[in-house]
């Protein structure tokens, strides 16, 4: 056999072989070029990370005279009104002291600052006893009264970060002189928490609703109330009644919100769409590779992923609306093509019920 037919025969075998590719391997090359996940159970949760202000409502009591101090409670102890918290004692003068011209010592200066800060609103004590019930702590640093619930409303930013920079001091352990801070006593109802958040992070936030924080790795339950929306960031305040260890003597707490957890189908929101009636779904690739629209139904969203209802769920007319399902293969980026054949399919579905209304009325005219 010539070369000449050696060649012939080789151009035709590789002609033949680019037809069976453009037959075959193209239509199998899209089909993997498609980017898709399995649609699996998971758990998530809408989470915030803040820097949140402590609010919360404390008295504080100066020694109504100098004398020795024998401390009677335990910091963090909750104490019903008229509990004796410390006694104090007549010391026996010591000549050494100086006094100030009143005759009696000067306040020390570790507390000075702190007294005129609290100014009238102190209780002086000599019996050591509280008026109100709370828990006891045995630091003070000035802001009790300027972080009171009772200025909840007129406190801004600007004043959270100053009063809660303020440093606590412990007050005296065996002997204090008059006017002295000795004791304070957090009241045990509500506490608040104020932080910052940008307002679209802000609108998950409803008045009343209920959130969880999480302190020291422990969830705790609290409830939202208030949202206050600025020019550019809002203002969202929590209560709760719960106390927790180092509480009294925090000011600010590094903590983080979770607004809402939920399990589910767990989904990329790069792959959910809407239809032209404004109806979620995404698009799962059959076992012949052809890409399916089915709408879902979130439980929540993180703005990365979301979980949805599996099966079958109910839409807002209170129809049952077959979805995806566990191990489903969704279709991450759907492309334009995708997108109007959801047009398409919603101008057939459309089309059918136009048909089936025309033959009902047929029907009933036949009837009559």
């Amino acid at each position: 056999m010539s070369k000449k037919w050696l060649a012939a025969i080789g151009i035709y075998a590789g002609l033949v072989l680019i037809c069976l590719v453009a037959v075959y391997a193209v239509p199998s090359l899209k089909g993997m070029l498609d980017r898709t996940y399995v649609a699996e159970n998971g758990k998530l949760d809408i989470t915030d990370r803040v820097s949140a202000y402590i609010v919360r409502d404390e008295t504080v009591y100066v020694a109504g005279k100098s004398g020795a101090i024998n401390r009677l409670a335990e910091t963090d102890k909750l104490v019903k009104a008229g509990t004796r918290i410390i006694e104090l004692t007549e010391e026996e003068k010591d000549t050494s002291i100086k006094l100030s011209d009143s005759g009696s010592r000067d306040i020390s200066t570790r507390y000075v600052a702190i007294v005129d800060e609290l100014d009238d609103s102190v209780i002086a004590t000599d019996s050591g006893k509280c008026k109100n019930a709370g828990y006891v702590s045995y630091y003070v640093d000035g802001a009790e009264t300027a972080l009171g619930t009772d200025r909840l409303a007129d406190l801004n930013r600007s004043d959270l970060e100053t009063y809660s920079a303020y440093s606590g001091v412990e007050t005296p352990k065996r002997s204090c002189t008059k006017g002295e801070p000795v004791f304070k006593v957090v009241n045990n109802s509500k506490w608040y928490l104020v932080f910052y958040i940008d307002n679209e992070a802000a609108d998950k936030y409803y008045e009343g609703s209920y959130v969880n924080i999480d302190v020291n790795g422990e969830p705790i339950r609290v409830q939202v109330s208030g949202v206050y929306k600025g020019d550019e960031s809002a203002k969202v305040i929590l209560t709760c009644k719960t106390f927790f260890d180092g509480f009294l003597e925090e000011r600010k707490l590094d903590t983080v919100v979770t607004v809402a957890s939920a399990e589910g189908l767990k989904l990329r929101d790069s792959s959910i769409v809407k239809d032209s009636e404004g109806r979620r779904g995404v698009f799962i690739k059959n076992k012949i590779g052809k890409h399916i629209f089915k709408p879902v139904a979130l439980k929540a969203d993180d703005g990365e992923n979301s979980v949805a209802y599996s099966d079958i769920f109910v839409d807002e007319g209170g129809n049952f609306v077959e979805t995806i399902r566990t191990y489903d293969e969704i279709v991450e980026h759907p492309t334009d093509e995708d997108l109007k054949s959801i047009g398409a399919a919603a101008a057939d579905e459309n089309k059918d019920k136009d048909e089936k209304a025309d033959e009902a009325g047929s029907e009933e005219g036949d009837k009559e």
